[in-house]
């Protein structure tokens, strides 16, 4: 695309719903992750956000910290050196 159809394409601006859909997790990820880009609407506490800014922050790598908030945190239990935590001491490795 050269430069002057860039321009001239309109940007395409996302409801939370459409942009849920769009990255593929629920509505209230896209409220906890202060990294997505996102505008707030003047005088409303609505948000919407720029399809090519989704697309731009997907680029950049974080579809792997998507995948670790829906998957939750990943522990390395298999490796030998791994140690659990226990609350009490008495039980600490």
């Amino acid at each position: 695309m050269n430069q002057e159809a860039q321009q001239n394409t309109p940007l395409e601006i996302m409801t939370l719903a459409e942009a849920a859909i769009y990255l593929r997790v629920s509505k209230s990820t896209l409220y906890q992750r202060k990294d997505i880009p996102r505008y707030r609407m003047p005088g409303s506490r609505e948000v919407r956000f720029f399809r090519d800014e989704l697309m731009a922050w997907l680029k950049n790598g974080a579809v792997g910290a998507i995948d670790a908030a829906r998957n939750g945190p990943v522990f390395p239990l298999d490796s030998d050196q791994a140690t659990v935590y226990h609350r009490n001491p008495k039980y600490r490795g």
